[in-house]
């Protein structure tokens, strides 16, 4: 005798429990939980599609009733009549007892043979993170673009290169826009490491002990597109990946606060040495004068946010021990996809619109020190000078010229000569053409020839480099997106299959 357990009928607690779960508790329990499962409704449906196949080939269901577990399923998802219904328990006892009315509840009833809420719903969770990174990662790969880009256009653009916010050495712009696309190379590494172990199927682990139906894992992990098998049927609940999920994108965020504080203190008028698009400020309601970055605001703004996304994930997985699974989940997990990849466009934008006031840099290295360190190379390669000995003697010499008001342009070889005086240092043989060619900021950028440096050669051999991994990241997102793609055709071919050949 059938007991009603579906949608219409007595709800699903009604044989252990004697009352339903409180207003209070559900609004704060349940609803959440189903909101979040009506948006992964697709994956929910593709996890019980694949179930049913594998148990009709196992022998452990009818073709007909996996046909019509099919049908009933592929409704929903066509947008058939489903309602969720307050106190029917999760998506798929919600999804089980609207089955029920439609071919019974004997037959909707056997989706959930081998098969509990646990593996389940871990398996859609495996699901929505795995499209979730394939969306981050293709807008990150999209910013490398950008940066890479924009690097080229300034490759050759002399710059500054600061340490303590105090000017340190000669740069160009591309060299440091490349910085930044290498550093997101490395979230994008962390990503792709992290979707190798969420690309693992937890379905048919059931209850944590698995079980002693027949089933075939395998199967059901290649219908939905995974690479590989979660092994011990203990870790099918295990969503860790979560808190690996967030960590990598809060260290994103962070990257991207670095390059915005910059560009916020560059575009200021104190430096003014780039300026952002029109459409990426705004201005003031009492200053007229005022371009403010509102862009670079948001996207630091958002980057303080995103500090507290680790410290959360890891309060969820608190020390409960491996019991408790049903407060493992990061709910937070969306809305940081959703952020990361407004602010990975914000920022292309940004970048993308810049304009660098090479005039204004060029005004600033003529008076800059910051070649001094090049001058002191070539007291001790070229003159003998010990190297703490040619650090102090141009450190003299910088000091007396800053104390007189010289500047940079006007420094002769006699007061090279005072300043090694002073530090008790041997007369040095070098000429008023070489003194002037070792402070010269280009001749610094030219001669730069370390791995890796802002020499010509080397800004190019990092731009080919760069080029040559984003046509690989996209290339990553791009298989794992057909794969995915493939995994859906698979399954709806499967299907098609099973209900042609019952009709």
């Amino acid at each position: 005798m059938p007991s009603k357990i579906e949608n219409g009928g007595e709800p699903f607690f009604a044989g252990r429990l004697s009352k339903p779960m409180s207003e209070l508790l559900r609004q704060n329990n349940e609803a959440p939980r189903l909101v979040w499962e009506q948006k992964n409704m697709s994956h929910i449906l593709q996890v019980d599609l694949a179930h049913a196949v594998m148990l009709q080939e196992q022998g452990l269901i009818t073709r007909q009733q996996a046909c019509d577990l099919v049908k009933a399923l592929q409704g929903i998802s066509k947008g058939g009549q489903f309602v969720t219904k307050d106190g029917y328990g999760s998506m798929v006892l919600q999804i089980e007892g609207h089955v029920a009315k439609q071919i019974g509840e004997d037959t909707a009833g056997r989706l959930a043979i081998a098969r509990s809420r646990l593996d389940q719903g871990a398996t859609v969770w495996r699901l929505s993170a795995k499209a979730q990174m394939r969306d981050i990662t293709e807008e990150l790969a999209r910013l490398q673009d950008t940066l890479l880009s924009v690097a080229a256009r300034y490759s050759a653009t002399p710059s500054i290169n600061y340490t303590h916010l105090q000017q340190a050495q000669p740069a160009t712009f591309g060299h440091y826009l490349l910085a930044f696309r290498d550093r997101l190379q490395d979230s994008f590494d962390a990503l792709t490491q992290i979707y190798e172990r969420v690309d693992r199927c937890p379905l048919g682990g059931v209850g944590l002990s698995g079980t002693d139906f027949d089933i075939d894992r395998h199967r059901t992990a290649s219908l939905l597109g995974f690479a590989e098998v979660l092994d011990n049927s203990r870790l099918c609940r295990d969503s860790y990946y979560q808190v690996e999920i967030m960590s990598a994108l809060a260290m994103m965020m962070i990257y991207l606060n670095d390059l915005c504080t910059d560009l916020h203190i560059y575009s200021s008028n104190e430096f003014n040495t780039i300026e952002l698009d029109d459409s990426h400020t705004s201005t003031s309601s009492i200053f007229p004068q005022k371009k403010n970055p509102y862009a670079l605001e948001t996207i630091k703004a958002k980057a303080a946010e995103a500090m507290g996304w680790t410290t959360t994930a890891f309060a969820i997985f608190r020390n409960e021990g491996t019991g408790d699974t049903g407060a493992r989940s990061v709910s937070q997990l969306d809305g940081a996809r959703d952020t990361c990849i407004a602010m990975l466009r914000l920022t292309a934008e940004v970048i993308d619109g810049l304009s660098v006031n090479e005039e204004r840099y060029e005004s600033l290295l003529e008076g800059a020190w910051v070649t001094t360190n090049r001058l002191s190379n070539i007291l001790l390669a070229e003159f003998g000078m010990s190297y703490r000995s040619a650090h102090g003697v141009v450190a003299r010499l910088v000091k007396n010229c800053l104390t007189k008001g010289i500047p940079k342009t006007a420094v002769t070889v006699d007061m090279l000569q005072a300043a090694a005086r002073e530090m008790d240092v041997d007369p040095i043989s070098i000429t008023q053409e070489g003194l002037t060619l070792a402070l010269d900021h280009k001749a610094f950028i030219h001669n730069s020839r370390s791995f890796g440096g802002v020499g010509p050669d080397q800004v190019e051999r990092m731009e080919s480099l760069a080029r040559a991994k984003n046509s690989a990241n996209h290339q990553w997102v791009a298989g794992k997106e057909l794969k995915s793609i493939e995994a859906i055709k698979e399954l709806d071919a499967v299907c098609a299959k099973l209900q042609q050949s019952s009709s």
